[in-house]
């Protein structure tokens, strides 16, 4: 049998011919301790005993909530190997937010280490189905490994659970094939090979930091730099990617807006190694791109890109070194082609309690976006109502998410249908209102939400402004000068717009906007002691 990773059918697989191949050779590099694939396939076998010895059978779901660190990748590859099904979870989602999660899982026990031991034992205690917690000491076990489940491609791999952007997160259920498969595409449509350096500042909780960035590159040995998740500084992932001349990264949107408004001083950072810099888990902005690679130096780095748990991550990825793609307007930027083995129909969106069977729209028309491709969920874990409103019966997917294809075959993407504000009959695109406001001077960052309004029948348009500093703002000015650019640029007067601290904004694990959260709390008060006058 071959030992080339690319024909590999499942996770552990590829991470065992990997390790078999190139023992030696980094797997990731972490707080300068450099973790290669011989040291990760000895310690997950040192983590899978620890499991068994604790109770942990195949077919047991195992929350993981760790921090970046070594173990985390021990205790996933450890469960794997083992038959267990890992699910990894955003360490600070609430107490009882995390124990709905252990309940949804039916997860018998949870692996972490001691700074979030309190929280998660507050959780367990609202799960009675977790048997178990587990620290590092416990799992790193002295034991011989337990021979590996005889693992098959369809065999469930890991539970992936959404971002909750648009409501409650519920567990995507990926098998080895939806994994293997995907990051087969998604590494050619990339680019990705040994000569690549990726450095990747992303959760590994979230499916682009670990499917996209921790589980792709294993197939070409491409070693990986990692960073724990700093949403507010990005001077770490600059300094790294400098370091060590990545040629690689990824980062939603905001990441790169947050190193052009957060670093001034850029003689220190040199970012010319980079080939790629995918943008992808929110609105790609092309003043974005442009304001970063005008201020870094850069040309033609930033590369869309659109995918979703759903589809196992990727969906479409802009190739290197190609000039970036608009629709006739000029207004949409494109994401590309779907990658290989990705089919696409835009279909006119499913309405509430509508049938899910697909229809097909023209070229250039607005629709839902629909995915079929080898890494299109089984379902959605222990919900067959939630399955059947997004799953054809064919196996298509529903993506909830807006867009369009050309004539030539790329897609734009234009909104989330559920985020999609209605006034007077108009849809407007949050992000098209947030793009207005968030170049008003004296804001850090804002969301636009509708507001259903029972007097009117209709929705009304909210903004809500992170201020950079509250003790300098002028209120009622900044209030004015917002409203007057948004009805200068998009035709409508926000009905209200609410100036509040920084980090009011409620966001998922990997930085989208909650939307659903945030027209909860307009409507329950919960702004009303954040407001600034």
């Amino acid at each position: 049998m071959s030992l080339d990773p690319k024909g590999a059918t499942t996770l552990i697989d590829v991470m065992r011919r990997r390790a078999a191949l190139t023992p030696q050779a980094q797997y990731f590099s972490l707080f300068d301790d450099t973790v290669t694939y011989a040291r990760l396939w000895a310690q997950s076998g040192r983590y899978a005993a620890g499991l068994a010895a604790a109770g942990v059978r195949p077919g047991d779901k195992v929350c993981l909530i760790y921090p970046t660190c070594a173990e985390f990748f021990y205790t996933f590859f450890g469960a794997v190997r083992l038959g267990a099904i890992p699910v990894p979870l955003y360490p600070t989602l609430g107490v009882e937010a995390t124990g709905g999660i252990f309940r949804d899982a039916r997860a018998v026990a949870v692996a972490t280490i001691g700074w979030f031991r309190k929280g998660v034992d507050e959780s367990v205690a609202l799960a009675p189905n977790v048997r178990m917690v587990l620290e590092p000491n416990e799992l790193d076990s002295d034991a011989p490994p337990p021979p590996d489940h005889p693992t098959q491609p369809n065999d469930l791999c890991f539970l992936q659970y959404t971002s909750g952007s648009t409501g409650r997160p519920r567990g995507v259920v990926l098998t080895h094939a939806n994994v293997v498969e995907t990051t087969k595409f998604m590494s050619e449509a990339a680019g990705l090979s040994a000569d690549d350096r990726v450095v990747s500042w992303l959760p590994l909780y979230h499916d682009m930091g670990l499917i996209g960035c921790a589980f792709t590159p294993p197939l070409t040995a491409t070693p990986i730099w990692l960073l724990p998740p700093d949403l507010r500084n990005p001077r770490p992932w600059l300094e790294m990617i400098t370091k060590v001349r990545a040629t690689f990264t990824v980062s939603p949107d905001f990441g790169y807006r947050n190193c052009v408004r957060n670093v001034h001083d850029v003689s220190e950072f040199d970012l010319s190694s980079l080939k790629a810099a995918l943008s992808g888990a929110e609105p790609v902005r092309t003043s974005t791109i442009d304001a970063f690679e005008s201020h870094f130096g850069v040309k033609r780095v930033i590369l869309p890109c659109y995918g979703l748990a759903e589809a196992t991550l990727a969906v479409a990825i802009w190739p290197r070194g190609v000039p970036l793609r608009y629709d006739a307007s000029g207004r949409w930027l494109s994401v590309g082609q779907p990658c290989r083995g990705v089919s696409l129909r835009i279909s006119e969106p499913m309405r509430e309690g509508g049938s899910v069977a697909l229809v097909d729209l023209p070229p250039d028309t607005e629709g839902e976006i629909c995915v079929k491709s080898p890494g299109v969920m089984q379902s959605y874990y222990n919900n067959p109502e939630a399955t059947a409103r997004v799953l054809t019966p064919d196996g298509w997917l529903r993506t909830g998410d807006l867009g369009f294809v050309d004539a030539e075959g790329y897609l734009y993407i234009t909104g989330r249908l559920k985020d999609i504000i209605i006034l007077g009959g108009e849809n407007i695109v949050p992000a098209d209102v947030e793009e207005i406001v968030d170049h008003v001077p004296g804001v850090r960052y804002s969301a636009a939400v509708g507001v259903d309004s029972e007097r009117t029948g209709t929705q009304r348009l909210y903004v809500v402004a992170e201020l950079r500093d509250a003790a300098a703002a002028a209120g009622q000015t900044l209030v004015r000068e917002i409203v007057q650019r948004v009805h200068r640029g998009r035709g409508h007067r926000p009905a209200r717009v609410l100036l509040v601290p920084p980090s009011t904004i409620p966001k998922t694990s990997s930085g989208k906007i909650q939307r659903s959260r945030l027209v909860q709390m307009i409507q329950d008060g919960e702004l009303a002691n954040r407001i600034i006058e």
